[in-house]
């Protein structure tokens, strides 16, 4: 699937924030179609650090499973994770569209780990609830994972990797 971050407001005169966009992008192959020449430098160092986390990721998004968490018709929050073939990566992305009445985001529950297995949690920013530097597969698929979205077109990614495998 190709994937691009364009400028906005686009067609539909909506404006969706740069991470938004890229995160969305990342779950294909990321191209990018905006006028480089219109971004600020904020922009510019922001898709920087967005282009190189793609490619800490790319070959589990192009080559992993997809399992989808939760569908963008059931509700304003999407989730999906994609897990590499080996089970060492798994990356989860969750898109807020809008939200009403500050509702919290449901827990997700990862799928397609092996129980046994430890990861490392990479979160890209401070959307994540419980801040652990590791932790197991079986609670990250019974436990869950909590996120702080919250507004319109809110996102973020994490990245567990795998620090001890199956016993």
């Amino acid at each position: 699937m190709e994937d691009w971050v364009t400028d906005v407001p686009n067609m539909n005169r909506r404006s969706t924030p740069l991470r938004y966009r890229f995160l969305v992008a990342m779950m294909g192959s990321l191209g990018i179609g905006g006028n480089l020449n219109m971004w600020s430098e904020a922009e510019m160092a922001e898709a920087a650090k967005l282009v190189a986390y793609y490619k800490r990721i790319r070959d589990v998004i192009q080559q992993g499973n997809l399992y989808r968490l939760l569908s963008p018709r059931e509700s304003s929050l999407t989730a999906n994770l994609y897990v590499s073939e080996d089970g060492k990566q798994a990356v989860l992305f969750a898109f807020l569209d809008h939200q009403q009445f500050s509702r919290p985001a449901p827990v997700l529950y990862l799928r397609g780990l092996s129980e046994d297995a430890i990861y490392r949690v990479h979160a890209m920013d401070d959307k994540l609830f419980e801040k652990k530097e590791t932790v197991s597969a079986s609670y990250l698929m019974h436990h869950g994972v909590e996120l702080r979205l919250g507004g319109d077109y809110d996102s973020t990614s994490v990245l567990f990797e795998q620090v001890e495998g199956p016993r």
